[in-house]
C-alpha cells in the first residue's frame, strides 16, 4: 500500500500542468466555499446578536398560554414585575439581566393627530442592561429615555413621528397623551412627552412606540405586573440549559421560550440562508469534482502504454484501480487543503476589517465580523477528498479494463 501511494504521489507530481489546473479549480472552489461560509457566519451572528441584545432577549418568560392569546387578550395573562420575582429569575446560572415589559395596543394623541399604535412598555433601568443594543437604534434626543429620569418619556419610530408631527419641522414639546383600554376594558389616558425617534431593525409593523413601564402600569391598571420578562444570558450556548432551569424553577404556571421561538422572521432568514449556501456549495463542489474526473480520464487515455506495461509484469487490475483512486485522493485532499488555507486567510482578513452591511429589511446596518470554524474547513477538505475518489471511480475502472496487448500498442 505504501509503495502504491508513493507511485500515486509521483504520478501527480510528474504531470505538473494537469495537476496545477486541477488544483487551481479545487483551490478556487474550496476557497470560495470557506469564504462564503465565514461571511455568512458573521452575518448570522450579527443578526442573532441584534435580536437577542436589541429586541426579544435570549429568552422570554410569559404566563402559560400568553403567546397563543396575545392578540385576543394581551392583558389577561400577567407575570409579576416585583423585585422578589425578578431577583429569583436573575439568580439562575448564566442569567445576566432580566427586563419586565408590557405589550399592548393603544393610541397616541398629539394636538389634533391621533394614531393607533403598538406599544412596548419597558423599565429603562433594566431594559438597557439586558438588551444593550436597543439603545443603538435611538436618535440623539431619544437617548434621554435610557436614563429613565422621567416616566412620561416616549420614543416613537420614524414612520410614527411623520404621522404625528409631519415631515418638516417637528415640535417634540407639543402636548401628548397616551390612550389605551385598561385591563377592565375602560379607556384610560396618561400625559406623555415624545423624546425622539428610533429605527426598527426588523420588518413588520412600523407604528411602534416605546414607553416607560411605570406609565403603562398606571395606564393599564397593572401595578406590579408585566406581560413578559426578557432574559439575557452570558452566552447563547447556555440558552437551552437556562430555559430548562427556568421551567423547573417556575413550574407549569409559566412558559419559557427561546429567542428563535419568538423571532420567527429571523429564524426563517437563517434557514433560507443555509439552504442557499448549501445549493451554492453543492454547485461548486460538483464543478470541482467534474474537473477531477476529467483529469483522471485524460490521464487514463494518455497512459495506456504505462497501464499495459504494469499489467504485463503482473500488476493486478485491483491495483490499477487503487493507483488511480489514490492519485485522485491526493489531488482532492491537496486541493482542499490549499483552498481551505486560502479561504481561511480571506476570512481572517475580513474578520480584521469588519463589514458594515445594510440589509433591505433593516435601516440599522449590521457590523459583520466573518469567522470560520476549523471543523467546517476539515469537513470541506474531507468532502473534496471523498468526492474526488467517487468521481474517479469510472476512470479508474476504465483503466483496469484495458487489455495488456491493446494497451501496449497504444490502443
Amino acid at each position: 500500500m505504501f509503495n502504491l501511494m508513493r507511485i500515486a504521489v509521483r504520478n501527480v507530481v510528474r504531470n505538473k500542468r494537469r495537476t496545477v489546473i486541477t488544483l487551481l479549480a479545487l483551490l478556487i472552489g474550496v476557497g470560495v466555499m470557506v469564504s462564503v461560509r465565514g461571511l455568512l457566519n458573521g452575518l448570522q451572528a450579527s443578526m442573532i446578536e441584534s435580536v437577542t441584545k436589541g429586541q426579544v432577549g435570549a429568552l422570554q418568560v410569559h404566563r402559560k398560554g400568553y403567546l397563543k392569546n396575545v392578540l385576543s387578550s394581551p392583558l389577561d395573562l400577567q407575570v409579576p414585575a416585583n423585585e422578589a420575582f425578578l431577583k429569583k429569575l436573575a439568580a439562575v446560572p448564566h442569567v445576566i439581566g432580566v427586563a419586565p415589559r408590557i405589550l399592548f395596543g393603544g393610541m397616541i394623541n398629539v394636538e389634533e393627530e391621533t394614531l393607533f399604535v403598538m406599544m412596548f412598555a419597558v423599565d429603562p433601568k433594566r431594559e438597557f442592561v439586558a438588551l444593550p443594543k436597543r439603545r443603538d437604534t435611538f436618535s440623539a434626543p431619544a437617548q434621554a429615555f435610557v436614563t429613565g429620569s422621567s416616566d412620561e418619556g416616549v420614543v416613537v419610530t420614524e414612520e410614527l413621528a411623520k404621522g404625528l408631527l409631519g415631515t418638516k419641522r417637528r415640535d417634540f414639546s407639543a402636548p401628548t397623551a397616551i390612550l389605551a383600554p385598561d385591563r377592565d376594558g375602560a379607556l384610560s389616558a396618561e400625559n406623555a412627552k415624545i423624546l425622539g425617534t428610533m429605527a426598527m431593525s426588523a420588518p413588520g409593523e412600523k407604528k411602534i412606540a416605546l414607553v416607560s413601564l411605570a406609565l403603562a402600569q398606571r395606564l393599564l391598571k397593572l401595578q406590579g405586573q408585566a406581560t413578559e420578562v426578557a432574559i439575557a444570558v452570558d452566552d447563547l450556548e447556555y440558552g437551552p440549559q437556562v430555559a430548562a432551569d427556568l421551567r423547573q424553577l417556575l413550574g407549569d404556571t409559566y412558559e419559557v421560550h427561546q429567542w428563535d421561538e419568538i423571532a420567527l422572521f429571523f429564524k426563517d432568514v437563517v434557514r433560507r440562508q443555509e439552504i442557499m449556501l448549501s445549493v451554492i456549495a453543492s454547485v461548486f463542489m460538483i464543478l470541482m469534482l467534474l474537473g477531477v474526473a476529467n483529469t483522471m480520464l485524460m490521464s487514463v487515455l494518455e497512459r495506456t502504454r504505462e497501464i499495459g506495461t504494469m499489467m504485463a509484469v503482473g500488476v493486478r487490475r485491483s491495483k490499477i484501480i487503487g493507483l488511480f483512486l489514490l492519485e485522485a485522493l491526493t489531488i482532492g485532499v491537496l486541493g482542499g487543503l490549499v483552498g481551505g488555507a486560502v479561504g481561511l486567510g480571506v476570512v481572517t482578513y475580513m474578520g480584521l476589517h469588519p463589514l458594515h452591511i445594510a440589509l433591505p429589511t433593516s435601516p440599522v446596518p449590521f457590523v459583520v465580523v466573518p469567522f470560520i470554524g476549523m471543523g467546517y474547513i476539515a469537513s470541506v477538505v474531507a468532502i473534496a477528498g471523498v468526492g474526488a475518489l467517487f468521481f474517479a471511480l469510472y476512470p479508474a475502472w476504465r483503466a483496469s479494463r484495458l487489455r495488456p496487448v491493446e494497451a501496449l500498442a497504444g490502443g
